[in-house]
């Protein structure tokens, strides 16, 4: 197929030239001149980006959501379904103040950072329940606006338990607030720094979960284009090696009906079919999957330029070149294979979303290491209870007066401290 004559060049993002995972984050040399983002606001067929922050939510179940987010810049009530009101992209007027977002969350400690934005904890005035708030300085997006247009068209149109979901959106004259779920893990790149490798169990349930994700906004012909362990966010530790993830950051996703040709992602997880600007499609975010289970397993990318040098390590990527080094490989055998079947230079040869999830050693490893987390949490629970008697008898004598006397309500916080 020959290349895009209408493909402009246009720049990567600083955030998205982190490359190392087995280190601490480090920053990539700034990229080679063909290897930039595509700056050029998007045409596709996209949903509206505006969702109502007074909808019910179809989840609400789910996700334990049962009344709506409340109206921000209208009267709070407190109670019942809110007016429904639709906030629009930024806009060169404001749509809320900050007193409004004030009066309806209350915004609390920081629990991510990046480039343009930081994302905090924050709670809905009405019913006390957590959320987390993607804080966005809208002046650090000039020339970027279609990366937010996304998130809020295509993420906050789905709803899946691996998928981060968005609530509703805010904006102020130079901010924009994004209420989303709370996942409070970390990032799987985190996870990885921590552990360096996990298990044949660990990864394969990863995978399922990453590959369920994919699946879901696959069949809808949406296509991320950003897989990596950043956006991979750990919602769940059932113990300290056993993560459940969820995929987020929409900022690059779009939906394709046709070969795409822009030249976009990140060099180590960038599929050779981009490189090559054949055209692709849904299948670059399988790459990508390939990428991460082979570092899971190993602690190391599958391709790398001992020089640091990103040509070379785009023409590794582009000829498919990869080996299973000894000792690292050593005692895996089944991964291998769909290790191998997802990492295909050809496109039309390489696994689907949907068959990576149903393949036999992802379902076998998942099922495995889920049993292994119930019975981590049974122990855990067997543990606790035995104790409990324990801890009971060990209460200094003096603490335990202290104890009774706060129960009768009759010790103020002064006695308290100076009861023992």
């Amino acid at each position: 197929q020959k290349k895009n004559p209408c493909r402009k060049p246009a720049h990567l993002p600083n955030h998205l030239q982190r490359l190392r995972v087995s280190e601490i984050r480090e920053r990539q040399p700034s990229v080679i001149g063909q290897f930039k983002y595509d700056e050029r606001l998007r045409e596709e067929n996209i949903p509206s980006p505006t969702l109502s922050s007074g909808k019910e939510l179809k989840c609400a179940a789910q996700l334990q959501l049962t009344d709506p987010l409340p109206d921000v810049g209208q009267p709070h009530t407190g109670s019942g379904l809110q007016k429904k009101t639709t906030f629009d992209l930024p806009s060169d007027s404001s749509d809320v103040t900050l007193e409004d977002i004030e009066r309806c969350y209350d915004i609390g400690r920081a629990v991510g950072d990046g480039n343009f934005a930081v994302v905090r904890e924050c709670r809905r005035r009405d019913n006390v329940q957590t959320l987390a708030v993607k804080i966005v300085e809208r002046s650090k997006l000039i020339g970027r606006e279609h990366m937010m247009q996304n998130e809020l068209s295509l993420l906050g149109s789905l709803c899946h338990p691996r998928i981060v979901r968005l609530f509703a959106h805010h904006h102020t004259h130079t901010h924009s607030y994004l209420v989303m779920e709370l996942v409070g893990g970390g990032d799987l790149f985190d996870a990885i720094s921590e552990k360096g490798r996990f298990s044949e169990s660990e990864a394969g349930l990863m995978v399922s979960d990453v590959s369920e994700a994919l699946n879901y906004i696959h069949c809808k012909s949406i296509v991320h284009r950003d897989v990596k362990p950043e956006n991979l966010l750990v919602s769940d530790r059932t113990a300290p090696s056993i993560c459940r993830l969820k995929l987020g950051d929409f900022g690059l996703a779009m939906v394709v009906t046709e070969p795409v040709f822009t030249i976009c992602g990140t060099p180590t997880y960038v599929a050779p079919e981009i490189l090559c600007e054949t055209g692709y499609g849904v299948a670059v975010d399988v790459w990508a999957l390939g990428v991460i289970l082979y570092i899971l397993l190993c602690g190391f990318p599958p391709f790398r330029s001992k020089e640091r040098d990103q040509e070379e390590l785009f023409q590794l990527i582009k000829q498919g070149h990869f080996h299973f080094l000894s000792p690292y490989w050593d005692p895996i055998s089944e991964a291998r294979g769909l290790v191998t079947a997802l990492l295909q230079p050809d496109p039309t040869m390489r696994l689907t979303a949907e068959q990576t999830w149903l393949h036999p050693w992802v379902t076998a490893m998942a099922s495995i290491c889920r049993q292994r987390a119930l019975t981590d949490r049974a122990e855990r629970s067997t543990a606790d209870d035995a104790a409990e008697p324990d801890r009971i008898h060990k209460i200094a004598p003096s603490m335990v007066a202290v104890l009774i006397r706060c129960c009768n309500g009759w010790m103020s916080c002064t006695n308290i401290r100076n009861a023992h």
